[in-house]
């Protein structure tokens, strides 16, 4: 996916995480080269999740073809609109989302997957909303109690 999970024994965390950073900074930038053509303006701000969401609904209704890892780039987008809001680090997780966004306080910790709800949004539409569940990442951040947001 982002070759995160090389491994590589004389690293340390600090040096993983810069990776993990640029992979996923790198991966956001080229879905946003590609969404281009939408018009969506998207600068990694908070209030760019409604661009974001445009462009997957042209995603899910054909005009804005994604290639897989294109697809990738666009759940990388929302993982770097957060990380640049919160802060957090990027951590392996499962299956399902491959790699999570952790923000928060330790005992408060807020987890973020994105991958397969921007998945889910392309094939299924406006049901899954990316603005909605961004405020339920943000939400949990606000109330300072742990959270799974998948």
């Amino acid at each position: 996916m982002f070759g995160f999970l090389k491994i590589n024994q004389d690293v340390t965390r600090d040096e993983v995480q810069e990776e993990f950073v640029a992979r996923v900074a790198g991966a956001a930038q080229d879905f946003v080269q590609a969404a281009g053509p939408t018009g969506a303006v998207l600068d990694y701000s908070p209030s760019s999740v409604h661009a974001l969401d445009d462009a997957l609904e042209a995603a899910h209704l054909g005009t804005l073809p994604l290639t897989p890892m294109q697809t990738v780039g666009a759940a990388a987008y929302l993982y770097e609109i957060g990380r640049r809001a919160h802060g957090g680090l990027y951590e392996v997780c499962d299956d399902e989302d491959p790699v999570v966004l952790v923000c928060g306080e330790p005992g408060a910790e807020v987890c973020f997957g994105a991958i397969a709800k921007v998945e889910r949004r392309i094939r299924y539409g406006a049901s899954e909303a990316i603005p909605a569940y961004f405020e339920q990442f943000t939400s949990a951040l606000q109330s300072g109690e742990a959270a799974t947001i998948r």
